[in-house]
């Protein structure tokens, strides 16, 4: 009989750095750490496409923190991945020579296209509920992925913007309000209008604090609950309904609500984007996941 085998999978996302280590046997996984950090390394990088020292600095004792639990649970086998922040800075290189140095640790910067494969991966269980083709949205902190998927096939077609709930504030100050909303609606229009062939009305997945957000607001919940959240589906009206609810809350209201607080600014930003997503796009209803990169890359490894 084979021992249990502890592997790990660390995301270095543009908002979030995030750590999840399980320990997998013949028949189930178990988590036994599981971390999530805001360092915002993406944050003024749409000014001088250049990271900050302080988010840098933010990042690195992350990632020291990380590999300290790597090495305290006896880990060899783990998969490091970077995501937009990397992709878009002007030097990648600097800042995984400053990983490498600081941690140890090997970083994949990962494409959009192999980012929005492994978030599809990660909630393959949702798949059953949609007979035909669906829809993946990931807003993540420095873009969003938009994925169309056949279930139990290859079928996958995706694509990606350099929006997301850090830089899009940002990207408003740089190029202004209009700019960005054409731009942003003229690329998810241009998406949609070459498949929307496949199917008339679209189920969702919709994996994203953006949705994980509006859903615990949705069903009142008194604090964030993943059991509550994962798999929970909302119709097209119910989602547009919280918008609308969360937009006419004041700013002391957003900072007191159980499920939303200091992460105000950033949902605002994420409902901006999901309005952009729902209007183009049929989508009758979303399934919410807090499921992401590490799930999947759990289960490869």
């Amino acid at each position: 009989m084979k021992k249990n085998t502890k592997i790990a999978a660390i995301d270095i996302g543009s908002h979030n750095c995030r750590l999840m280590i399980v320990e997998k046997s013949a028949k189930k996984k178990k988590v036994i750490f599981n971390h999530s950090k805001p360092t915002n390394l993406i944050k003024n990088l749409s000014f001088n496409n250049e990271f900050n020292s302080e988010n840098i600095s933010n990042t690195l004792n992350c990632l020291i923190f990380f590999k300290k639990k790597i090495d305290e649970f006896k880990i060899l086998n783990y998969r490091c991945v970077a995501t937009e922040a990397c992709r878009v800075v002007i030097n990648p290189e600097f800042f995984l020579t400053k990983v490498k140095e600081a941690s140890g640790l090997n970083v994949d910067i990962i494409s959009s296209e192999e980012e929005a494969r492994l978030c599809l991966k990660s909630c393959k269980i949702h798949l059953k509920k949609i007979k035909q083709y669906g829809v993946l949205f990931d807003i993540g902190g420095g873009s969003t992925e938009i994925t169309f998927f056949e279930p139990d096939s290859d079928y996958l077609k995706t694509t990606s913007i350099s929006y997301g709930v850090i830089n899009f504030e940002e990207k408003v100050q740089i190029y202004g309000e209009d700019l960005v909303r054409r731009k942003i609606i003229t690329h998810f229009s241009q998406f949609y209008n070459e498949n929307k062939s496949l199917s008339e009305k679209f189920v969702s997945i919709g994996s994203c604090s953006t949705m994980t957000t509006l859903c615990s607001v949705f069903q009142n919940l008194p604090f964030y609950n993943p059991s509550k959240i994962e798999g929970f589906e909302m119709s097209r009206e119910q989602v547009i309904k919280t918008i609308n609810y969360i937009n006419k809350l004041s700013v002391s209201d957003l900072k007191t609500h159980p499920c939303i607080k200091e992460k105000y600014k950033l949902l605002k930003s994420g409902i901006e984007i999901l309005l952009f997503i729902i209007k183009v796009f049929p989508i009758k209803k979303i399934i919410t996941t807090h499921k992401g990169l590490r799930d999947a890359i759990i289960d490869e490894l």
